[in-house]
């Protein structure tokens, strides 16, 4: 059974068909990207998952247990997180505040026990540090040292872009679901960030599903790659394969593919 499984996906708003008969699913321990021209439908596809809209038809599953009807707040319980497009930080907040917040509702102490700090409550408070930590050592000196108390709001994008995917590795979640994580990135930084993803699956455990523009970043870390164009999943596979799909080249360059695009690589959509 896989981690993720998504089918027959529907969803419009009034006369717009956002979403068509989707279906793909997640292997555990698979990192999964969604690419597609801009208005393809992917962060409908992480809205859908996630709880923010209801499909009109269709199914979400994860680990056997169907998603639609949840709140999202009852999703990530169940070990799903998510970053978004348009960063969604507290940035009056620090860092290590950020990545604190997600924990709190897993307290066990209640709220007089946090205002007289009760050596339970200062032992969970500790924990919840040390949790902190371990999820932001994986960004290295970019979150931490000295950054790490200092209010985001003084943070370069690239640095609010890291914050908020330790914030949704510190809820405890199993499965990551990343909108973008390179955007604002120089290449430099893309680089660092396909390996940090990289880690994140490989010594962190997760599963990770992620929509991304950058191909080379999808071609380096993607065990599959699926293709949305206009609501509807257009192709999907290795990254080879899909992006020299003269319908994928079509969708992205607007065009019927000449023989010289399919003659074309790695590199053929960039």
């Amino acid at each position: 059974m896989a981690m993720l499984e998504i089918s027959n996906l529907n969803k419009s708003f009034g006369g717009l068909q956002a979403m068509t008969d989707v279906s793909f699913n997640v292997n555990e321990g698979e990192i999964i990207s969604v690419i597609g021209p801009n208005g393809a439908g992917k962060t409908t596809l992480f809205n859908l998952i996630t709880g923010v809209y209801t499909p009109d038809s269709g199914d979400v599953r994860f680990q056997g247990q169907s998603l639609v009807g949840k709140k999202p707040s009852q999703i990530v319980d169940m070990g799903i997180a998510r970053t978004f497009q348009n960063l969604r930080l507290f940035t009056n907040l620090s860092i290590m505040d950020n990545i604190l917040i997600p924990q709190h509702h897993k307290l066990k102490s209640n709220w007089l026990q946090a205002i007289l700090r009760t050596p339970a409550y200062k032992k969970e408070e500790e924990e919840m540090r040390k949790f902190a930590l371990e999820k932001l050592s994986f960004f290295g000196p970019r979150l931490m040292s000295f950054r790490l108390y200092q209010p985001v709001l003084v943070l370069s994008y690239a640095n609010r872009r890291r914050s908020e995917i330790a914030r949704a590795m510190a809820t405890g979640a199993k499965l990551l679901l990343l909108d973008e994580p390179s955007a604002g990135m120089n290449p430099k930084e893309t680089i660092e960030m396909t390996k940090i993803i990289k880690r994140m699956r490989d010594e962190g455990g997760y599963t990770i599903l992620l929509v991304e523009h950058k191909m080379n970043l999808v071609g380096e870390i993607s065990d599959r790659v699926v293709v949305l164009d206009y609501g509807k999943k257009l192709a999907e596979g290795d990254y080879k394969d899909v992006v020299n799909n003269p319908e994928v080249i079509e969708a992205y360059l607007g065009k019927k593919a000449t023989d010289d695009d399919k003659a074309k690589k790695d590199g053929g959509l960039e």
